[in-house]
Order: structure tokens, then sequence, then C-alpha cells
């Protein structure tokens, strides 16, 4: 069985081809594609894999029916390549997911309209379905009439309402799974992953990369590591060590609020829902009935505070004000918001949101810098995948490595990734031998990267604080360690 361990004293013992700073999405597949063409990576996280922006996200792999619309042909062919691949690689963490649309023959919000951009979304995407399984195969869109809309949608605002468009598209409704199941992928192969190691330097000789330099934020022990090339992709820092180990690169990432809401209800429907309110300029929100629950994104808004990854107040209200906008008999207000998950996502202009279309693959050595030096910044969790696998073929060579299948998942995703209501039976202790199982393999350090990072027990907040002191006995830790560790959790969940 492949695992994950954390052995930062054995990893300086290795020579590296490549290193890879950041232990996101993008951090994860750069990690196994490099694995994948024979060559000797490590990665490096200076908190636990995945709890950024990765972890922040709607949940959903689109597919590129958006793109459709400014007749972005490239866009829409890369997002339904890559929701392709997700579905056929791991079949048991994302799945189709319906997506309806009201119409009110409003613009281009209508029904002849848009029938006519369901079917070439389907035309265009007739490859779609190769080498899916049957059961997450994504079928063709429809126009829908008014009664069947509502029928679906019962709290749709029913005033000059013509139909609706029925589309599918794909979700992952435990995105912190794929991350752990892509690293222990990787770690099959040869790779090494270290957690809560904190790059500190780069080492250069005749300005070539010779290494890096790190501090274990567990012990406080610096470490060193030899490699050939290392890339930064450390998300919203990637400009702060970019500065550090060559010069300020703005391109690299220019930062926006992106956030998404769980409020404390269910679902206004089994379907996703793309919903814009009746006003000027509106914004079109999606609604996605995540394990049954009312998970609400996206909003955006410019960086107003350095470093500033969260929404504020009047964002907030605005965003639940237009959520209430577009459902009857909802009315939301902060406090029914359960969590609120937020990042920060690369803009075309410093102060923007208009998100950038792609990736960023920068060589620095090309560019003045120090050789073998790379940063690379990504868009989406659905192209993740995509853009590592083009930086790594401009880095060691194009290499046919989609031939190298997936091992096994490490844990079932059935015994992991619970309903959102699940709790154990009062006799059953089995539940206890796969987090124990999972604390043993998976680099679980602290009780919340057991919560939220490796199970789904921490999306119930409820739930997470019902069982964070039976969990926190798992590990061998002294009391006051143990209080620590609740304490901490709670923390979490209470922002």
């Amino acid at each position: 069985m492949t695992q994950l361990l954390r052995n930062p004293k054995q990893a300086q013992q290795d020579y590296y081809d490549i290193i890879i700073v950041g232990g996101g999405i993008y951090g994860a597949m750069l990690l196994l594609e490099a694995s994948r063409r024979n060559q000797k990576a490590l990665l490096l996280e200076k908190q636990d894999f995945g709890g950024g922006t990765s972890y922040n996200s709607l949940r959903i792999i689109h597919g590129g029916l958006r793109y459709l619309q400014t007749m972005d042909i490239i866009r829409f062919y890369e997002s339904v390549t890559e929701r392709q691949w997700f579905l056929q690689t791991f079949p048991e963490l994302v799945k189709p997911m319906s997506c309806l649309m009201p119409l009110y023959n409003k613009g281009a919000k209508r029904p002849a309209i848009l029938k006519a951009a369901l079917t070439l979304n389907d035309v265009l995407s007739a490859f779609r379905n190769n080498g899916v399984d049957e059961d997450r195969k994504i079928p063709n869109g429809r126009i829908l009439g008014a009664d069947e809309t509502t029928h679906l949608f019962p709290g749709v605002i029913t005033k000059a309402l013509s139909g609706s468009a029925l589309w599918h598209d794909a979700c992952a409704p435990d995105t912190q799974r794929i991350i752990i199941e892509t690293l222990l992928w990787a770690n099959s192969m040869g790779a090494s992953t270290l957690n809560y190691v904190e790059v500190t330097e780069l080492i250069t000789t005749k300005n070539s990369v010779a290494g890096i330099k790190a501090v274990d934020k567990e012990t406080g022990e610096e470490l060193e590591f030899q490699c050939d090339k290392v890339i930064n992709a450390t998300g919203p820092s990637i400009r702060k060590f970019s500065q550090q180990w060559d010069k300020d690169i703005p391109e690299l990432f220019k930062p926006s609020i992106a956030w998404n809401i769980l409020f404390d209800c269910p679902a206004p429907s089994e379907y996703a829902l793309a919903l814009t309110p009746d006003k000027l300029n509106a914004h079109t929100y999606f609604l996605h009935p995540w394990k049954g629950r009312l998970l609400a994104g996206t909003g955006h808004a410019p960086v107003n505070v350095e470093h500033n990854a969260s929404p504020d107040k009047l964002s907030i209200d605005q965003f639940i004000d237009d959520i209430n906008m577009v459902v009857r008999d909802v009315e939301l207000s902060r406090e029914n918001i359960e969590r609120i998950y937020a990042g920060n996502l690369p803009v075309t202009e410093e102060g923007g949101t208009k998100l950038t279309k792609r990736a960023v693959i920068h060589s620095h050595g090309s560019n003045g810098g120090p050789r073998n030096l790379y940063s690379v910044s990504g868009i989406k969790f659905t192209t993740a995948h995509k853009e590592a696998k083009r930086a790594i073929d401009s880095i060691f060579g194009v290499s046919n490595s989609d031939s190298l299948k997936r091992p096994e998942l490490n844990s079932s995703p059935d015994l992991v990734c619970k309903d959102y209501n699940w709790l154990p039976g009062k006799n059953d202790s089995s539940w206890k031998d796969i987090l124990s199982k999972i604390i043993e393999t998976e680099s679980v350090v602290h009780l919340d990267d057991l919560l939220f990072r490796r199970t789904s027990i921490g999306d119930n907040h409820i739930r997470a604080e019902k069982l964070a002191a039976e969990i926190s006995n798992l590990f061998d830790w002294e009391e006051n360690r143990s209080l620590s560790e609740i304490t901490s959790v709670v923390r979490v969940l209470k922002n």
C-alpha cells in the first residue's frame, strides 16, 4: 500500500531531479507528472496539503459551456478534455451533475438561443464520454418548459418564466481526497512529499539551481535538499518567492478575492442552479446542491488590503441579498452562514476582478534569472492536470505519461467521504479503525488535517465539534496537545 510518510531527515538523503514548492492541486499535479516521467521529485508544503485556495473551491469540474458565449473554443476544448480526464481517472470522486438555468426571454437567455448553445455544446464535445464509465457519462442538454422547470426547482421566480436550459457538468464533492490520492499516486512512482516544511532559501551555484533550504515547522530543525530544478507553485505566494529568488514578476499573480458560502439550509433543488438577479450588471451565481446543502458561489471582489483573502462584510451582505433575490421564499442572513470558503485568484489587472484566461509558466533562467528555476501560476482546479503536464513537458520534454494508469485508491470514498449528516453508530468502532489507518499512512500531523483534508468529517461543523475529542484520542498525544488541537479545530469552524 502506498503511503505519505513524513520523514524530513530521510528525505534529505536523496538527490532530486526536481523540487516542487507548494502543495495545492497544481503542486500535486506537477509532482504527479514529473513522477510519471521517472523523475525523482519532492514536494514541499509549508502548511498541510491542499489547505489553501484548492480547498475553497465550489467543488465543480467545469466542462466549458460558458466559454461558448465568447466563442473561446480553445478554452472550451481544454475544459471538456480535462473534465473527461477527471471522470475517467477519479470516477470514485468525480461524478456528473445536472445544471438548470431558468429563462425569462431577456437578452441571450431565451429558449431558442440556449437551445442552439446546448446543441453546439453537445456537438463540439462529442468525444466527452470516450473511455468514461457508463455511470459517469455526460448526457446531452435540452430545453425544458416552465412547468417542468417549476417541478425541478420549486423556488424558481415564476414571473415571465419561459422555461429553462438543462445541461450536465461534473462535480467533485470531496476535492481534498483528489489531492491526497494524486500525491499517493506520485509517491507510488518514487516521489516524496513533506507537509509543514517551510522553504526559506533557494540554493544556487553559478546562477543555477542547486537545492532548497527549509525549516521543519514541527521541530524547528533546519533542512537542506539538493536538486537540479525547482518549480515555484505557491499560488498567491508565488510572487513573493519569485522576488526573493529572482525578481518580482507581476504577470504571475495579480490577486483578487473569490469566495463561496455554505449555508445551514437544504439546497433549493437537486439540480445545480445558474441564477442571475434581475438588476443592472448582475452577476450570475451558481447554487451547488453540495451533499444536499446550499453551497453558493462564486463571489468576487478586488483586493483592497495587501494579502487579504476574505470578503468584507459589505460584500457578504450583497452576496446574501442577491441569493435571496433569485430564490423565492428564502430569507438568508449572516446567521445562516455555516462556512465561507475564500481565497485569492489571479486577475488581469491589479485591483480588478476579471480573471486571467491561461496559466503562466515562467522560466526564470530564460529571462536572466537562476537557471532551472520555474514558476507556475494556475487558474482553476479543472485544468490543473493539463497545465501541470504542459509545464513538465516544457521542462523535461514531451512524454506520453497518460499511458501510466492510476493505482487503486488508498481509501475508499465510501469510508472517508461521508454524507453531510453522517454520524457513527453507537456501537460502531470501524470508523475509528479507518481514521487510525489514515493517521498512520497519510502524513497527518494535526487534528484538522484529518477532519478537513483527509476526510469529510469537518464538512459539518456540528459533527466535527462533537467528534473532535473522541478522534483526538486516536493520536499518541498528551492531554495538553489534544486540548490545543481541539481548540484549533473549533477556531477554524468558528471563522
